[in-house]
């Protein structure tokens, strides 16, 4: 199991790259909400449920202090706007709380419409606490998970999070070893065996997806880190296109290569640069995969629409920007006649279909 004092060393490479994505997805998520002239929403709630004391032993950030950086950068715009921001920051240990919160009251003293709540509330506590909020059409939520083990999100907690309104998540995985110990009883979530074991993170995203009541749109995506011989991953969820969208463009950002990892998942980058190897080469790379597809998905009349061609991105978990060379190919063929050369999710709601009629 991953080490319940995970605070009390350095940061190791692959935890800061996690914290990198958590800040910049923040990055992105807070302006959607924040910086509108007309706010749908005048609550904001950020939750982090294993918050840590804020820093490692080196003094490298954790993600709440680097949630309130971001946050800062958006002051005039949610003060402007009237729209109060709620900070939870939950953990276990009342010691890393209390050293949390001893950082954030001077970074927020002279932020207005802020509500800081740092509490030493155990996981099985501080979430049943916060599902109403969570469920609540009134306010927009932006959750992390980041447990120092494998059996905190259940079932149960993953499909609260699913049915959650207005509400975005980054759940951290410790993907090998569920592997591991995928036989051991008291593991939870159960895991195939993978014919790469670079791709654990990716069985362990199907098995949400397989948590995903039928009928459901939800947009679900992997990150995979890997440290030494361990695969660990981020697992994000949103029930909204624009929460997808910003997610697969921060990870792409972070892993130009492939948007999915901090190392070379396909083995892309050796199949692209060795030039022996691309003479005999008989697999596809992951952005080849994906032009392929999308290809005949639209001679075969499957995306009539600009969200019909994100849709088929996001399958594939690629940039709606990753549709372009397809498009200019066909229209170059006289076989489309699309008027747009990336498809455009700006006029999307935010809110997805299925939570705004409720």
């Amino acid at each position: 199991m991953p080490p319940r004092n995970f605070h009390a060393k350095n940061f190791g490479e692959s935890t800061k790259a996690k914290l990198e994505v958590f800040q910049l997805y923040a990055r992105a998520w807070l302006p959607v909400f924040l910086a509108p002239l007309q706010p749908k929403w005048k609550e904001v709630h950020v939750y982090d449920f294993f918050c840590g004391p804020g820093a490692d032993l080196n003094g490298v950030e954790g993600s709440p202090v680097r949630l309130v950086r971001e946050l800062l950068q958006c002051r005039g715009n949610w003060v402007a706007n009237g729209i109060t921001v709620h900070l939870h920051f939950y953990d276990a240990s009342a010691g890393k709380t209390q050293a949390l919160q001893q950082k954030l009251i001077p970074m927020l003293s002279h932020a207005k419409n802020v509500v800081l709540d740092v509490q030493a509330l155990p996981f099985d506590q501080a979430f049943p606490k916060a599902v109403p909020t969570l469920m609540s059409k009134h306010a927009a939520k932006l959750v992390l998970l980041d447990p120092c083990g494998v059996n905190f999100v259940t079932q149960d907690v993953f499909r609260q999070l699913n049915a959650a309104l207005i509400t975005d998540f980054l759940l951290f995985m410790a993907s090998s070893y569920l592997h591991r110990f995928r036989e051991v009883d008291s593991i939870k979530l159960k895991i195939k065996r993978p014919n790469d074991f670079n791709h654990v993170h990716r069985l362990v995203l199907e098995e949400f997806k397989g948590m995903v009541p039928a009928g459901t749109k939800y947009y679900l995506a992997p990150y995979s880190l890997k440290k030494g011989t361990n695969i660990y991953g981020i697992i994000f969820g949103s029930g909204s296109m624009v929460g997808m969208d910003k997610f697969l463009t921060t990870a792409w950002k972070k892993a130009p290569l492939n948007g999915e990892a901090n190392f070379d998942i396909d083995g892309d980058d050796y199949q692209t640069t060795n030039p022996m190897f691309s003479l005999f080469k008989s697999t596809k790379t992951k952005v080849e995969v994906f032009e392929s597809h999308l290809r005949e998905a639209i001679l075969a009349g499957k995306c009539p629409t600009e969200q019909d061609v994100i849709e088929v991105c996001f399958d594939h978990g690629m940039r709606r920007q990753h549709a372009e060379p397809v498009l200019k190919a066909l229209k170059d063929e006289n076989l489309i006649q699309y008027k747009y050369r990336v498809p455009q999710i700006d006029r999307f709601e935010v809110l997805p279909l299925r939570q705004a009629v409720r």
